[in-house]
């Protein structure tokens, strides 16, 4: 092996893009790097003067099983928008992929979480192990764990079944929402989202439950058709939303909603511009997840910014960690997030504006 003194493994993987521990993978020869990365690091690795042609061929042809190297499977069942065109789940399956590229691990996403057709593409010989992505099934979960397959889950958990999790930290980024809409001067404040739809929206509600019980402010907790609605344009679920809305009194209707999602946001904005109510003349509005596929839509829209590529670089880095000591106890990871404060909050006293 040729080599000249000023170039390193760390220049030939920042040309690549990849990490310094792919180059040395990739250069001696290991499994572990997937073919295109493998070629790209050769190429330039070659064009630098690192390696002499002879050194790859030989490296080469030492790499022959490449296609039998075990992988990651991207667990993303197609439901409720979780899909590579969603602006939210799609931006985590980038931070997911980019950082097994980065780590020399390939990966494949698969969109059907029924335990029978998972077992007819995926061998557990074949695989490291699994990230799943949103809502997996409780069987898919239990098909797993009866494997040994280490798998990490991102924004889920299943009760009955233990596991490694990354979520945004909901509840304490929705108690600094709640408490920056009383200190506008609101004490009418209500929460709209299902708090059966997932864990992520019963965090958000805990967090907006106690920090308005602290206060002692009371809030429309009973309002039970408010605390079903789904991110869905279903015209049931829409219906729902009305129903709720103009069930409150005239004299309790909230002065500010605190929605469990920027698509529940939408929903209650449409159906108070339907009772001819404005945003946020009449009523300040709020999301989560600066979703922008929401927001090119409603610019005005105050929500929370969710680290959708930060939860999907977190999963790949536990589920390493996760290989190397699985006899540690599970663990929880929780990311912190930014309020994005914009225009659809109006302060209701003089002091506050």
């Amino acid at each position: 092996m040729t080599k000249t003194n000023k170039i390193t493994m760390q220049e030939i993987a920042d040309r690549v893009g990849v990490s310094k521990y792919a180059v040395s993978k990739a250069l001696s020869g290991k499994s572990g790097i997937s073919a295109v990365t493998r070629e790209k690091i050769f190429e330039i690795a070659s064009q630098l003067g690192y390696l002499n042609q002879k050194t790859i061929k030989k490296i080469q042809s030492q790499s022959t099983s490449e296609q039998s190297d075990k992988i990651v499977c991207i667990l993303i069942p197609n439901i409720r928008s979780q899909n590579k065109e969603s602006g939210y789940w799609g931006k985590v399956l980038d931070g997911i992929s980019k950082t097994l590229e980065s780590e020399g691990i390939g990966s494949i996403i698969v969109s059907d979480d029924n335990p029978r057709n998972f077992n007819l593409v995926m061998k557990p010989e074949g695989l490291l192990g699994v990230i799943g992505v949103g809502l997996v099934s409780t069987p898919m979960l239990m098909e797993l764990r009866s494997k040994a397959i280490p798998f990490v889950m991102v924004d889920h958990e299943d009760e009955m079944i233990e596991s490694d999790t990354i979520f945004m930290n909901n509840v304490d980024i929705m108690r600094k929402l709640t408490n920056f809409l009383i200190g506008k001067g609101h004490t009418r404040i209500q929460f709209v989202g299902n708090l059966r739809y997932s864990r992520s929206f019963f965090d958000r509600w805990t967090g907006f439950r106690s920090i308005m019980e602290e206060n002692e402010l009371p809030y429309l907790h009973r309002n039970h058709a408010l605390l079903n609605v789904i991110p869905s344009l279903r015209e049931e679920n829409t219906n729902l939303l009305l129903t709720g809305l103009q069930s409150i009194p005239t004299s309790e209707f909230p002065t500010a909603f605190v929605s469990a999602n920027d698509q529940i946001a939408v929903l209650v904005h449409n159906a108070l511009r339907e009772m001819k109510l404005r945003v946020p003349e009449d009523c300040s509005l709020t999301g989560f997840d600066n979703n922008v596929d929401i927001v090119k839509d409603f610019p005005t829209l105050t929500t929370i910014n969710a680290e959708k590529d930060a939860l999907g670089i977190k999963a790949v880095d536990l589920l390493i960690w996760r290989l190397k000591n699985r006899h540690m106890p599970y663990e929880k990871v929780l990311l912190q997030s930014d309020l994005i404060i914009r225009e659809s909050i109006r302060a209701l006293t003089e002091s506050n504006t």
